[in-house]
Order: structure tokens, then sequence, then C-alpha cells
């Protein structure tokens, strides 16, 4: 009991540490981002005082009558720093921001002028912030316009900078929502192919077994065209997309793998018409309809049995067809189709995500014949 203490105190003391690791940079990293905010409007707002102060040197070295009054200029930066926060803050996210433009625009004629009229207003009261250029001790109230002015133009500045801001970030937003679909999408697809790969190699170990229980001539053959295909799928089938021709010569020996194990008196057919194999396509999308075939109808007790495969290319479409005979009293057959099946499932899944509005999966069953017909648009439909 003690030592098991000891042990649930060392890994909590680890999980504090852990924590204290991803609690403390993230803290950093809020405070490096406040502060760089509060850095750059404090670099702002100096960057305006200068220019004040500039404006009032160059009007002066004009010979006007006009000097840098530091009172005055402050109360103005204090009545511009009002205006616009109220517009970043208040005005813009619950006016223009919800298309009430109207309204938006009222508010700030009517704030602009307010605060323009206290500006007015101290002057009247408080005469040492007069600038000297203003020659009465009490200014008129029509100095409220061109101040109104002023806010409205350093307003303008300061959304359009603020809207530029805003885009940036929506775009580096939609950038990483765009990655991480992206990463999403390949996960799902290396899901689906890795439930396609066991299955099919565990059905052919179990032909192999079988044929080495009865000491077939047709043993070592059927290695070798194992072999093949987990080198087709460990290494080519590793890319998003592969050569037609190599999915061809897949499903050719995969269909001579499946035949060996059946009856003799299943008729297995395999067409193929492509005129030009180096088209790529996403690799084992045919495999599971082709496998679930061999599963349902190699194994008829009446009738007689065939498994029928096709292959065309056609103006830019792929176009693949399987069909096979079936059982009336097949239950697993009905189940497959009444969910979909897993293979056939998984199959409908990575066409969705491979190819969106790109291809016609259909499935058709009588109760006497079953078939899946898929085309798949890869290149451009021509007349």
């Amino acid at each position: 009991m003690p030592r098991w203490s000891c042990e649930a105190g060392e890994i909590s003391k680890v999980g504090d540490e852990v924590g204290a690791k991803t609690y403390i940079p993230a803290m950093i990293n809020r405070m490096k981002l406040k502060y760089s905010r509060v850095a750059q409007h404090l670099l702002f707002w100096g960057a305006y005082f200068i220019f004040l102060f500039l404006i009032s040197l160059l009007r002066s070295n004009e010979g006007r009558d006009v000097s840098f009054h530091l009172p005055f200029e402050l109360l103005q930066v204090a009545v511009m720093i009002s205006v616009v926060y109220m517009n970043l803050n208040i005005l813009i996210p619950r006016y223009f921001e919800m298309r009430k433009f109207f309204l938006y625009g009222l508010l700030m004629i009517i704030v602009v002028l307010l605060n323009g009229g206290i500006l007015v207003s101290l002057m009247r009261i408080f005469p040492d912030f007069s600038p000297p250029f203003i020659l009465r001790d009490r200014p008129s109230y029509m100095f409220v316009l061109p101040m109104a002015f002023m806010q409205l133009s350093l307003v303008a500045v300061t959304s359009a900078l603020h809207f530029m801001r805003e885009n940036l970030r929506l775009h580096q937003e939609s950038l990483s929502v765009k990655d991480l679909e992206s990463r999403q999408l390949k996960a799902e697809l290396d899901s689906l192919k890795a439930q396609v790969n066991p299955h099919f190699l565990f059905n052919s170990l179990n032909n192999i077994y079988s044929h080495s229980l009865l000491e077939s001539p047709q043993t070592p053959d059927l290695i070798l065209k194992l072999s093949g295909l987990l080198n087709y799928i460990i290494y080519e089938c590793q890319d998003e997309q592969v050569r037609l021709e190599k999915e061809m010569e897949f499903l050719t020996n995969y269909i001579a793998l499946e035949k060996v194990r059946i009856d003799e008196s299943v008729q297995v057919d395999f067409k193929m018409d492509v005129t030009d194999s180096s088209m790529m396509i996403a690799p084992l999308l045919f495999v599971p309809l082709i496998e679930n075939a061999f599963k349902h109808g190699a194994n008829i007790s009446s009738g007689q049995p065939f498994i029928d495969v096709e292959l065309k290319q056609d103006n830019g479409k792929l176009k693949f067809r399987c069909t096979n005979l079936r059982d009336n009293f097949d239950d697993d057959m009905k189940s497959a189709v009444s969910v979909g099946g897993i293979g056939l499932e998984n199959v409908r899944k990575r066409l969705d995500l491979i190819y969106p509005g790109k291809h016609d999966f259909e499935i058709k069953d009588d109760g006497h014949e079953f078939s899946v017909h898929l085309n798949i648009t890869i290149g451009d439909e021509t007349q």
C-alpha cells in the first residue's frame, strides 16, 4: 500500500508537471499577443500625435500663425481615441456588421458632433486649452464642424485598418480549416483502405492454405500472385492515385486467385475495354465489389451461378459493372443490400470523399441477380 501511494503521488506530480508545461506556454503566448496588440495601439496613437506636431510645424514654416499647443493637442487626441474605440467596439459590431447602415451612419454623425461640442465647450470653459490660432477667448461652436470632419477622417482610416485585419484573420482561419479538412480527409481515406486490405489478405491466405493442405501444384503460383498483390497494396496503394493499368493488373490477378477456390461450375467472365490505361485513379475501389460477388455468387445451391465483371472506358468516364447470381433465400446478401455491407459502404464513403459530384454508384437487386454499377468521371467528356 505505501508503494502504491508513492507511485500515485509520483504520477500526480508528473501530471502536474505536464499540465504546467502545457499551461505556462499557452499563458505566455496569450500575454505576448495581448502586449503585441497594446503595443500596436500605442504605436498608432504615438504616430498620430507626431503627425499633428509635424502638421503644426509645417504650417508655422509657411508663415501661418499656427503653433503646436500641447494642451489642445492632448485634448484633441483624447476626443479622437474615444470616438475611434466607440466605433470599433460598439458601432461596427452592433450596427455596421448587422447591416444597419443607416442607423450606423446616423449614430456616427451624432457621436462626432457631440464630441466636437464637448471639445469646444471645454475650450470655452478653460481658455488655456485654446490654441493661439483661435483669436477669441471663447471659440464659436462653429468650430465643431472642422473637429467633426477630422474625427470622421480618422474613423475612416481606423475602420479600414480594422476590416483589413479582420479579412486577414478570416483568411488565415479559412486556410487552417482547409488544412484540417485535408488532414481529416486523408485520415478517413487511409482508414477505409486499411479496412479493405486485411479483409482481402485473410481471404487470399485462406485460399492458399486450403490448396497447400491438398498439396495442389498451383500453390507456388498462388503464392507468387499473392506476393505481387501484396507488393501493390503495401507499396503502390499508399499514394492517393495510381495508374489505371496497375489497378487492372491487380484486378486480373485477384480474380485469377479467387477463381481457384470456387467450384468450376461457376462461370466467371472478366472483360476490360480501356483505351487509355495511363489515367490516374484511386486504388482498390473495385476490389470490395468483386469480393462481394465471389462471396455471395460462388456458392449458389441451384441454377447456373455466374460472376460477370466489366471495366470500360468511355469519353472520360470509367464504367464498372459487377453482376452475380444469388439465392432467393440468401439472408447475408439481403442484409448486405439493406445496410450496404461493410465493403460496399466503404466504397460509397471513399467515392463521396474522393469523387464528390463526379460518380454514380447504384446497387440493383431483383431477388435473382445482384449487381453494382459504378461510373466515375475521370477526365473531360468529349463529344
